[in-house]
Formats: C-alpha cells, structure tokens, sequence
C-alpha cells in the first residue's frame, strides 16, 4: 500500500459503523420524544424544551415510528450517515484499485486518488489505450471516418478520474495527438456529403475537452495541452505580445507567460463587483465590457456562471456562436508579464473575471482579421480561433451572445433611447469612433475619453449627461458626455439581454 498512514480495514469498520448509527437514529429519537412528550404531560403543559431543533420531537413516539419506521432519524440525519458511510466504502475501493493499478506502474496524481467515485477499472484503462493506438494507419480522408473517433470519444469520456490519469500516464504523445488531430479535423469536405463527416463537430469536441480536462489530476495537465491545442489559448498573436507593450495605455507587456495565481475566484465568496472589473492589456474591449455591463445589470447572473472544480480547474458558463451553452473548462494559470503582473482581464483582488476571458479566447470562432494599424501585416492582420488574438479589435454586436445567450439589439443613438434601455435594467454598452474631442473644451468629455474603444453604461447624471464606465478599470474616469457630445462621438449602441 503505497498511501502511508491509511489502515483500509479500520476504515471500513469506521464506515460500518456510521452505518449502524445511522439504522438506530430513528429508535434513539423516538426515545427522546418520548421523554420531552412525557415531560411536558408532568409540567402541565409548559414547554419542555426552548430549543427550535427539539420542538419538534414533542410528539407520541408513535408519530416517528409511524412516519419513519423506526429506522431513519426524522428529518435527514440517518439518510446522511448512510451515505457517508457509502461514501466511505466508495473511497476504500477506490484507494485499494489505485493502489493495484500503481503497483503495476500506471501512474495516477494523488488529487484524484482519494476522489468519492467508482473505483479504477484496468480493462477501461487498457480498451481506451488500444482503441487510441488503432487509429494509426487508418485511412482518414474524404470518407470521414468519424465514427471511429466518436467511438474513442466516448471510451475517454466514460472513464473516471482515476482510469483517466493512468490512461494519460501510459498514452504515447503521438497516439494522443493524433487523434486530436484527426478529431479536430471538421471540414467535412468531399463529393459525398454522408462520406465526408470528417472530425467530430466543434460544440462536442469543445465539451469533451472541458470533460478530459475537469477530471485530470493538474500533473496531467501538459499532456492534454500539447495533445490539443483547445485546451489552452496560446497568446503570441496578440498586439501586446507582438509589441510588447499595450499601444493605448502605454503599458509594458514584455515577457507574457502562463503564471498560477494565488488570488481567489471571488474577493468575497459568491459576490460580483462590476465596478472592480479590469480590462488588462488585451485589446478585447468589446467583450470586457459586454462582461462588465451584464455584471452591473444582474451580478448574480455572472457568479452563477463561474465555479472552481475539485482538481483545480475552472469551469465558466458561455454560449457559442450557435447558441449553445457550455460549461468550458480552463487550467487555474493566467496570462503575466515579466514581472508577474496580470496581463488578462482581473478584479480587484480576485480572479473570475480572467477566466470569463479565457473562455471566450477559447470558444469565440468569429475573428476574421482586422487589426489596429497592421493592416496586410500577417502576424497580426489575420483570422484566428481559439486563442487570446482572436479577441482583438472586434464589433460592440459580437461580445453579449457569448456572455448573456442572446443576441444584443441595436438602439437608436440618442440618450433619450438610450436611457430608456438602461432604466429597463438591461445592460448598455457604447463605442467611440476616431475623432478624439478637444482637450480643452467646454466640458471634461476628453477626461478618460479614448478611440476606438468601448465603454459601458454607468447611468446619468442630474443636469442628463451620461454616465460611461471604461472597462480598463476604477483608476480610469467614467466619461461624461452631453446629449450633443454623445452624439458625435458615440455610435453604435447595444442593448444586451440577460437570462436563460
């Protein structure tokens, strides 16, 4: 037994006995309103007791045994001891399976080692190896051929955590690229469109990543994500990485690498701030804000949508071009710079809003090129998918889908519209043109002001400015622009709607 300090047979008696306590909670409690109903008889009807938990219990004993049978404590105690010490015996088998697995040198991370589930199966183990390693000489071309993938797709997927790590610890990295490789191979191209299904579709391949990736103990991590690619979006073709530096704020960028933060998913736990929320140095405005509007508007909505797995993982709620929903799956490391300063999106001492981002880096398949002065320029001016340069420089229209499920509309361009919108609890956001307004003009609209960018509705002020929200973050002025200013430097307006 390679796990020091774990005696199985005392363990299981231990769970053999939780389970006997729980067959004897319901005599015990009818014992014990027997007494207080006895009790309060001899006290001429005062309380017997002044505790919420027990009023309950000054009942007959006959009303327990008649109701539960004697066998279960009312309410759910002796249901929760059964399952623990199900729970118990479940996390025995699974440490005896491992354990057999590890003496014949499959390797399994300790994070899922000690996970409640069903206990490793080596035949599954082995089926998934072999069926991996038959794809090699098969003939995958205009005859598609998917079948054959879905099939390992689903040996993969109905592995359990444990079965999944000695699969990835004994897979040759070539036998698992390939078939990443073949599976994201989608463009069912060919004289017979029913002999031509090549790959497996986007949205099912997208959610049998997220799956691989939410069971898979962090020291298997790096296999899935040299064997896939959408496992982890790459960030060498953005402006910042490209330039190093972010060309609007003046921001250093230099060095961009994967770094694990020590911060949490939430400042305070559950809680969504949207005034916190910081664009970083990607120029993914477009979507930060669209991200920040709906988080001002419903922010429950938002922190529904995020939640931290038990390996470590973060799973993140968002549609797809199509509008599906997923649940994608992302590795707990962010993109920093040189000196360790986020690069992505983030909050003021909390995570959620980077992993919102890494999502939609991951699942946005609408970038078709455009750039910000490189046009023609290849590294920079060209379509992308799956990655942090595909975000870049995109349409107020393209962002809500992904964050909300729905489609934004248009409104008029005029704050009376406008303000109606907003005053209907949807979420508003705005864009800015080219033309930057004199700095010292009449009023203080060129404080925070910047092109070709997009804010976010904050609300309006007394004398009927408007009031904008720069998703850069709180060090940077809201805009306040007059129905005039507005107007000519302003466009494109876009109400969201939030809801399932």
């Amino acid at each position: 037994m390679p796990f020091a300090g774990f005696d199985i047979p005392k363990i299981r008696g231990l769970g053999s006995d939780v389970k006997a306590l729980g067959d004897r909670a319901g005599a015990l409690h009818n014992d014990i309103s027997g007494v207080l109903f006895q009790a309060q008889a001899l006290l001429g009807g005062k309380p017997a007791t002044t505790s919420p938990a027990l009023q309950p219990l000054v009942r007959p004993p006959v009303f327990w045994v008649g109701l539960f049978g004697g066998a279960q404590l009312p309410g759910a105690l002796g249901r929760e001891l059964h399952d623990m010490s199900d729970s118990i015996t479940r996390r025995c088998n699974q440490l005896e399976k491992c354990s057999a697995l590890l003496d014949k040198g499959y390797a399994i991370d300790p994070a899922v080692v000690f996970a409640d589930e069903k206990a490793p199966d080596q035949q599954k183990i082995d089926g998934a190896l072999s069926a991996v390693a038959a794809l090699n000489g098969k003939g995958f071309g205009e005859d598609g051929n998917r079948d054959d993938l879905e099939k390992v797709k689903q040996q993969l997927d109905g592995l359990t955590a444990a079965e999944l790590d000695a699969f990835l610890a004994k897979v040759p990295p070539e036998d698992l690229k390939r078939y990443g490789d073949l599976a994201g191979k989608t463009d069912d191209s060919g004289m017979w469109w029913w002999e031509s299904h090549d790959g497996i579709p986007d949205n099912e391949f997208r959610d049998h990543l997220s799956g691989l990736l939410r069971k898979a103990g962090p020291a298997h991590w790096g296999v899935l994500e040299s064997a896939f690619p959408g496992i982890q979006p790459g960030f060498d073709t953005t402006d910042v990485y490209l330039d190093g530096a972010n060309s609007q704020r003046g921001v250093n960028t230099s060095g961009i690498t994967y770094q694990t933060p020590t911060l949490p998913l939430f400042a305070h736990p559950g809680k969504v701030d949207a005034s916190t929320i910081s664009q970083g140095q990607f120029a993914d405005c477009w979507y930060i804000a669209s991200l920040t509007a709906t988080a001002q508007a419903n922010p429950q909505f938002i922190a529904e949508g995020i939640k931290k797995n038990a390996n470590g993982t973060v799973d993140v709620r968002i549609w797809d071009k199509d509008g599906t929903k997923h649940w994608v799956t992302v590795t707990p490391d962010l993109p920093t710079d040189a000196n360790g300063n986020p690069v992505s999106a983030h909050g003021n001492g909390e995570t959620w809003p980077a992993y919102y981002e890494k999502a939609f880096a991951l699942t946005y398949g609408g970038d078709q090129g455009g750039t910000n002065g490189h046009d023609g320029d290849p590294r920079y001016d060209k379509a992308e998918k799956g990655d942090y340069g595909a975000t870049e420089w995109d349409q107020t229209d393209k962002a809500p889908p992904y964050v909300t499920g729905h489609d934004s509309s248009s409104i008029d361009n005029n704050l009376d519209a406008i303000r109606k919108s907003f005053e209907s609890h949807h979420p508003v956001i705005v864009a800015t043109g080219t033309e930057q307004p004199p700095q010292n003009g009449p009023s203080d609209l060129s404080q925070g002001f910047v092109t070709r960018h997009v804010y976010y509705v904050k609300g309006f002020t007394s004398d009927g400015r408007i009031r904008l929200g720069n998703p850069w973050g709180s060090g940077n002025p809201d805009v306040l622009a007059t129905p005039e200013e507005y107007e000519k430097y302003f466009n494109s307006p876009q109400q969201l709607r939030v809801g399932e």
